[in-house]
């Protein structure tokens, strides 16, 4: 069960497409009842603008995490975003 301050988490992945990478942590998304943000980099130049800006490169799949303290981290790597997102 995901706990209130959990749910208060602002989450959004920036991805594209055809990368297996990104698809592989879409469905782990997709198989939970977290709302999380989909930001495709290919079809949004402003979403790779700004994981650019935020994250300092443009590597996907990213997960950006603002929490409720106004503090945001960016999560790079597949494998470690499933893990974040199956701990919680």
């Amino acid at each position: 069960m995901i706990t209130p301050e959990k749910q208060a988490l602002k989450l959004a992945l920036y991805h594209f497409d055809t990368c297996p990478f990104c698809v592989k942590t879409r469905q782990i998304i997709k198989k939970t009842s977290l709302d999380v943000e989909l930001k495709d980099i290919r079809k949004g130049p402003q979403n790779r603008m700004e994981l650019l800006k935020g994250g300092n490169k443009t590597q996907v799949p990213c997960l950006r995490i603002e929490q409720p303290n106004g503090e945001t981290k960016w999560l790079y790597e597949s494998g470690d975003i499933i893990r974040f997102i199956i701990a919680l």
